[in-house]
C-alpha cells in the first residue's frame, strides 16, 4: 500500500514537472515576443522632452518675454497613497484648505495623473518638498515671464496654461516660439518610479526667439505719459504707435489702461484689448490731410486756391455741415490749418466721387498692416455711401470711416516717405531694406501737403502744443464725436493727433488717441499733441538728431 502511494506521488511529481517544463519551453519560444512586448509596456514609458519657449526680446537684445524654470507638482492616484494624517500640512504649504485637496484627490481617483500645484512659485515648491510626503512627485516644467509686465502686454501678449500663445505676439509667432516637444523612453520600477533613461525616441526641436522693433525705453515713456494723460483728463483709454519712417519698424505701440499678464487674476477684456490694432474709431479731421492731397493731385487745386467757407455752415441734401466760427475765404491750406469742416466739403464735392477714397486706399489708411501682430482689424467703410454728397463730403472729415489707430499711422507714413508706401512691422528683419516701398503719390504733392501741415502746430493752428522745441513738427489734429444711441454725442469726444518730425525730412511718425477725456480741454491739439511732443522728441534725441530750427523749404521760396 505504502508502495502504491510513493509511487502515485512520484508519478505526480513527474506529471507536473512535465507540463510545467512544457510550459515554460513555450512561453520561451512561442510566446517569448509577446509576453517581452507585455513586460515592456508595463515597464516602460515614452515621456515628452519639453523644450523651453524661445525669448522675446526688444530691438536692442533686452528681454519682453522668458521662461524660468519652475516645479509642478503633482500625484499618481492609482499607485500613491498620500496619507491621511498629512492632508493638513500639504494643503498648509500649497496655500489651499484641506477640503480643497480632499476634493482634488477624490475627483482623481480613477486617474493616474494630477497636479496639486502646476508651476508652482519657488516658495510653495521649496515647502512641499521639505515636508517629504510619500506620494508627492515633483516634475520641472516651465513659467513665463514678462520683465516689462503691463508695459508691453499689448504687444508681447501671453499664453494658456497648456503653454501655447493666447495674445500678442505669443499667438502671432506661437510656432517659432515653442518648437516641438520630443520623446524618451524611460525605465519605471512597479511603484512609477522613473529608474533610468532608455532610449530617446524622438529629439526636441529647439524653439527660437524672436527680436522685435520695439524700443523698450520709448516703450516706457510713451506709457508712462498715457496714463498721465488718462488720470488728468479723466479719459477712458488711450493708445500712441510710434513708427520709424526710413525702415517702417514700429518703434513704440501701447495703450492705456493695460494688464499684467504675469499675473493670472488680471484679466480684464477691457484692459486686455490691443486698442491700436484691434479697434477702430472714425478718425475725424486727420482725413482732411488726404482729402487735400486729392485735390492737389487734380487741376483744380493748388496751396493758395481759394475756398469760401462763409457763412460757416453749409447745407448739402437736406443736412447742415458746421465750422466753430465763420472763417470766411481761405486757401486750401487754410482750410486744412483751420481744420475747416465747410472748406474741405466744399473741395470734396467738386472732385470725383472716387478721389478722396482712392487717396486713402493708396496711402494704406483702409488697408490690413499686416504688422505681424494678431487680430489686425479691418477698415468700415461703406462705399455706397459715396455715390451721395453728403457721404463724400463726411468722408472727407473723417466721419463715415472707421480705422485702427496703427491704420492712421500706416497713411500719415506714406507722407512721410514723401509718397512711397512702406510696409510696417513689428519684427525686425535684416533681410529688409531700409527704404523699401511703392511709390503711390506724386512726391511735389506729397511736399506741399506735409508743408501745410507744419501750419497747424504754428500758433494759429489747432495743436501748438504740440510743437517740438529745435525741430519742425507737420501733423493734424482730430476732435471726433461719438455715437451714442444712432447719434453723435456732443459731450464724448476722441481726440486725435498724427505727426512727423522732423518735417523737412521726417524721421518718425506718430499717432495719438485718447477716447473721452474729460473737462475743459477735449480737443485733438489739446489731448493728444502734448503726448506726441514729450515721445517723438525723446525718440528724435535717441537717433542723434540734434535741435534744428530748420523748416520745410517749398518751391519757389526764397533761400
Amino acid at each position: 500500500m505504502n508502495n502504491k502511494r510513493h509511487n502515485f506521488v512520484l508519478v505526480l511529481f513527474a506529471l507536473v514537472t512535465t507540463v510545467m517544463l512544457v510550459r515554460m519551453f513555450i512561453l520561451a519560444t512561442y510566446d517569448r515576443e509577446f509576453l517581452q512586448d507585455r513586460g515592456n509596456s508595463l515597464a516602460q514609458r515614452e515621456v515628452s522632452v519639453p523644450t523651453t519657449r524661445g525669448v522675446i526680446y526688444d530691438r536692442s537684445g533686452q528681454p519682453l518675454a522668458v521662461s524660468t524654470p519652475v516645479k509642478s507638482i503633482w500625484t499618481d492616484p492609482g499607485i500613491d497613497t498620500i496619507p491621511r494624517d498629512s492632508y493638513e500640512d500639504l494643503a498648509l504649504a500649497l496655500h489651499m484648505t484641506v477640503a480643497e485637496l480632499e476634493r482634488k484627490l477624490w475627483d482623481a481617483r480613477d486617474r493616474r495623473f494630477v497636479y496639486l500645484k502646476k508651476r508652482a512659485p519657488h516658495e510653495i515648491s521649496e515647502a512641499v518638498e521639505l515636508l517629504g510626503i510619500p506620494g508627492v512627485r515633483f516634475t520641472t516644467e516651465y513659467r513665463r515671464y514678462y520683465p516689462a509686465a503691463e508695459v508691453t502686454a499689448h504687444v508681447v501678449g501671453l499664453i494658456k496654461n497648456d503653454g501655447t500663445g493666447a495674445e500678442g505676439l505669443e499667438l502671432s509667432h506661437d510656432r517659432t516660439l515653442r518648437g516641438e516637444v520630443g520623446t524618451r523612453r524611460v525605465l519605471r520600477s512597479r511603484d512609477g518610479r522613473k529608474l533610468r533613461d532608455l532610449l530617446l525616441v524622438d529629439p526636441p526641436k529647439h524653439s527660437e526667439g524672436i527680436t522685435t522693433t520695439i524700443d523698450l525705453g520709448l516703450q516706457y515713456l510713451a506709457f508712462r505719459h498715457l496714463r498721465e494723460t488718462v488720470t488728468e483728463h479723466e479719459a477712458k483709454s488711450a493708445t500712441l504707435v510710434l513708427i520709424d519712417v526710413y525702415s517702417g519698424e514700429i518703434l513704440a505701440l501701447t495703450s492705456y489702461p493695460s494688464y499684467n499678464p504675469n499675473d493670472g487674476g488680471d484679466r480684464a477684456f477691457s484692459r486686455m484689448r490691443n486698442r491700436a490694432v484691434t479697434d477702430t474709431y472714425e478718425p475725424g479731421s486727420t482725413i482732411k490731410t488726404f482729402a487735400s492731397l486729392a485735390a492737389l493731385e487734380t487741376d483744380h487745386f493748388e496751396i493758395a486756391t481759394k475756398v469760401d467757407t462763409s457763412p460757416g455752415y453749409f447745407g448739402i441734401g437736406g443736412h447742415l455741415v458746421e465750422d466753430p466760427r465763420n472763417y470766411g475765404e481761405l486757401s486750401l491750406e487754410g482750410v486744412l490749418v483751420k481744420s475747416s469742416q465747410v472748406g474741405i466739403s466744399k473741395v470734396a464735392l467738386k472732385l470725383d466721387k472716387y478721389a478722396v477714397f482712392s487717396a486713402l486706399n493708396r496711402a494704406g489708411v483702409i488697408s490690413t498692416p499686416h504688422s505681424g501682430l494678431p487680430h489686425e482689424a479691418l477698415a468700415h467703410i461703406n462705399i455706397e455711401d459715396l455715390e451721395r454728397d453728403i457721404g463724400r463730403a463726411t468722408l472727407a472729415y473723417g466721419y463715415g470711416l472707421r480705422i485702427s489707430p496703427l491704420q492712421l499711422a500706416m497713411g500719415y507714413l506714406t507722407l512721410a516717405t514723401g509718397g512711397v508706401r512702406r510696409p510696417v512691422s513689428i519684427i525686425r528683419d535684416s533681410s529688409r531694406s531700409a527704404g523699401s516701398g511703392s511709390r503711390v503719390f506724386d512726391p511735389s504733392d506729397v511736399h506741399d501737403v506735409v508743408g501745410m501741415l507744419e501750419g497747424v502746430v504754428s500758433p494759429i493752428g489747432t495743436a501748438p502744443k504740440a510743437n517740438i522745441a529745435g525741430f519742425q513738427v507737420a501733423g493734424k489734429t482730430g476732435t471726433v464725436r461719438k455715437i451714442s444711441g444712432g447719434e453723435y454725442d456732443e459731450d464724448r469726444h476722441i481726440a486725435w493727433f498724427v505727426g512727423m518730425a522732423p518735417s523737412s525730412d521726417p524721421r518718425i511718425v506718430a499717432v495719438v488717441m485718447v477716447d473721452e477725456p474729460k473737462g475743459e480741454i477735449r480737443s485733438g491739439g489739446g489731448v493728444s499733441g502734448p503726448v506726441f511732443a514729450v515721445v517723438a522728441r525723446h525718440a528724435l534725441h535717441l537717433m542723434g538728431l540734434a535741435d534744428s530750427q530748420n523748416g520745410r523749404k517749398r518751391d519757389g521760396d526764397a533761400a
